[in-house]
């Protein structure tokens, strides 16, 4: 039987570029011939806004499946799922996200809740179940990372995110039950990168001695044409002129030949 390959891409600290992230990734795998979901798990739903969510359309969010996952309600999923312009389907987040923490405090396996709703067979038609956490370390973080094959780290080259990334490797170990997690990481990617200053490239070198070859070969610039790709509401891979979008591209490459490598 199929099953998708999840990715959780997580990081606490805020402002790394966590959606700019699953969005060019999403829409690069897409490019790439894969079939993509992409998963809202932040209330602030930048996501859901970016790919053309319609808060009246009257469909599930992902509140509503994890509501009915902890109270064992049989609803299709795929009532969930919207389709977007940029070719990846999508389950958007809500304000009611912020209220879900305490059902998922209500259930027997509270970090279990995304795992069981991941089972649906509806999700076996997707290669790629790209999630888009919130910068937080809760419950609805620990599900993402109990659900997910791979996490995928961004790391702005700043100190804070980079001094953050510990806390999340140990909070993944906990959530695995495991003290080898290097199976589960699929890498950390430095974010809002300028060569130009030093800060960065400390951050970067610190980056490449501690995490070595878990860590992108591919950096993602600061570049102004990030906040203009989110105005319009398009992905940076779309555009071949964009620098930022080749890199994002370079990175699905990366993510593509190591999941090649994993399966022989």
């Amino acid at each position: 039987m199929k099953k998708a390959k999840i990715i959780a891409v997580a990081n606490q600290k805020g402002g790394v570029a966590k959606t700019t992230t699953v969005i060019n990734l999403g829409a690069g795998l897409a490019l790439s011939g894969r079939k993509v979901l992409l998963v809202d798990m932040d209330n602030q739903s930048h996501l859901s806004r970016f790919l053309g969510y319609d808060s009246t359309d009257g469909k599930p969010t992902i509140s509503d499946l994890i509501w009915q996952t902890v109270a064992k309600l049989k609803q299709p999923v795929e009532s969930a799922i919207r389709s977007s312009d940029l070719d990846v389907d999508y389950i958007p987040s809500n304000f009611m996200l912020a209220g879900i923490i305490s059902i998922l405090g209500t259930d027997s396996d509270s970090t279990g809740v995304l795992t069981r709703l991941f089972a649906d067979e509806a999700f076996q038609a997707y290669d790629y179940i790209i999630i888009d956490c919130p910068p937080t370390l809760d419950l609805l973080v620990s599900n993402a990372l109990n659900a997910c094959d791979k996490v995928l780290i961004p790391v702005q080259s700043d100190y804070w995110a980079y001094e953050g990334v510990d806390q999340l490797l140990a909070t993944l170990q906990l959530v695995k039950q495991s003290k080898d997690i290097k199976p589960y990481v699929l890498g950390m990617l430095i974010t809002m990168f300028n060569k130009r200053t030093n800060s960065a490239k400390a951050i970067k070198e610190a980056m490449d001695e501690s995490y070595g070859s878990f860590v992108f070969n591919t950096a993602i610039s600061f570049r102004d044409e990030v906040k203009v790709a989110t105005i319009e509401h398009k992905s940076l891979v779309e555009k071949k002129s964009s620098v930022t979008g080749q890199q994002y591209m370079a990175v699905v490459n990366e993510i593509i030949s190591k999941e090649e490598q994993e399966n022989g």
